[in-house]
């Protein structure tokens, strides 16, 4: 993971007042180890209360791609994530995604 090409991404976003991370941190987190030169994820981690979700998040991003995913990745999460931060996620997705492309200079 410590590579040299590899990078650390993390997108936030805000969950709703109705969900414990909102409670518990304030923001929703996802944090992406990510290969610079292709931009598929490695490994991923997220700020939820249950071990569970953050696993189930994890099997959803890693093996994707940055660059190339976006979509596929939005439509799993809307398809398989039922939970009250799917919005958020999602938001914390594109947001990473953005922090990829701006950091590494990829389009």
């Amino acid at each position: 993971m410590g590579e040299k090409n590899t990078v650390l991404v993390v997108g936030q976003s805000k969950p709703s007042k109705e969900d414990a991370i909102y409670n518990l941190h304030g923001e929703f987190y996802i944090c992406l180890i990510v290969e610079r030169d292709t931009g598929r994820i490695l490994k991923a981690d997220c700020n939820t209360i249950l071990e569970t979700t953050r696993e189930f998040v994890a099997s959803m991003f890693v093996g994707k791609n940055l660059l190339t995913d976006m979509e596929l990745l939005e439509k799993e999460i809307r398809e398989r994530y039922f939970a009250l931060t799917q919005k958020p996620l999602i938001a914390c997705m594109k947001d990473a995604c953005n922090r990829y492309r701006v950091g590494t200079g990829k389009k």
